[in-house]
């Protein structure tokens, strides 16, 4: 998953961030309010308080105030190990609950385990606040009584990736999400100049995705073989991911096409999205392109 950054102004590190850490640690938080992950982070660097954090976790995204390699003030242990040597992560949506919340945690653990993978902290080392200086966080986790389920939750993130398959070729599978009998047009191309082939997908069966149409919303389609083409909209769909071969901090150059102009590099400190393959290369997004051999994609 994405951790989209909003840091903080450097101005501010002698406030929110003003020593250099090496993480060896990673504290769970509820944040005991109703923002959003942005308005979290927005809030948390724009004011002049000492009290600050790494990232925030919704239902939609993960968002960065705080660099990994400074400390926060977050875990109220003064210069104790979780201050000092943990990475202060927020689940954000916690005061009401609900399903937005429980999505937030979703992806909170899948956050989590992206930063033990990078970060190489054990699962033993996954804290909750309250366990570094007593104070009831996170407060919904810990009245549902659900802390080990949500550490189950983060092991399960963590081995997920390493259990998926190669993918050789393709960009995931779509299943229909229909019942069997329930027809999917079918088309001879994804542009406004294509005609419908007189062929439906009627079943429940996999379909590899070799192409996409990124037109915008209910407007993506897919090609799924043949030259054709449907409505992204009928579909679920398992996209696969590219996973950096490397230690996360590795550089790996970008290009603005297969063979294209050198645009800059990536860290592979996650795993990127895929939106098209093509002679080597992967599209990891705004024609942002990677030499597919320095990845696994899965």
């Amino acid at each position: 998953m994405e951790i989209r950054k909003k840091l903080v102004d450097p101005s501010k590190y002698g406030i929110k961030c003003p020593n250099t850490m090496t993480p060896e640690f990673i504290t769970v938080h509820n944040t005991y309010n109703d923002a959003s992950a942005e308005n979290e982070i927005l809030y948390m660097i724009g004011n002049n308080n000492s009290v600050s954090f790494h990232v925030a976790v919704d239902d939609k995204e993960a968002v960065q105030g705080i660099l990994f390699d400074r400390n926060a003030w977050h875990a109220g242990d003064g210069n104790g190990n979780g201050n000092r040597k943990s990475i202060g992560v927020e689940i954000c949506y916690s005061l009401s609950g609900g399903d937005r919340y429980y999505k937030a945690e979703d992806n909170a653990a899948i956050v989590i385990a992206q930063l033990m993978k990078q970060f190489n902290i054990p699962i033993s080392n996954v804290r909750t606040h309250k366990s570094w200086s007593g104070k009831h966080c996170p407060h919904r986790m810990l009245d549902e009584g659900r802390v080990d389920q949500f550490i189950e939750k983060i092991n399960k993130a963590f081995n997920e990736d390493n259990n998926k398959p190669l993918q050789p070729k393709g960009l995931g599978i779509a299943t229909s999400k229909y019942p069997e009998g329930w027809g999917i047009n079918l088309y001879s191309g994804p542009g406004k100049d294509a005609w419908f082939t007189g062929h439906v997908i009627n079943t429940k069966m996999p379909y590899l995705i070799i192409d996409a149409a990124w037109y915008g919303g209910n407007e993506n389609m897919l090609c799924l073989g043949w030259e054709a083409w449907a409505k992204e909209e009928h579909f679920e769909v398992e996209w696969f991911h590219a996973y950096s071969k490397y230690p996360a901090g590795y550089g790996i150059n970008t290009y603005d096409g297969p063979n294209g102009n050198y645009k800059g590099n990536v860290d592979g400190s996650y795993p990127y999205g895929i939106f098209a393959r093509k002679d080597g290369y992967i599209d990891i997004g705004q024609n942002t392109w990677v030499k597919e051999e320095h990845f696994n994609v899965r």
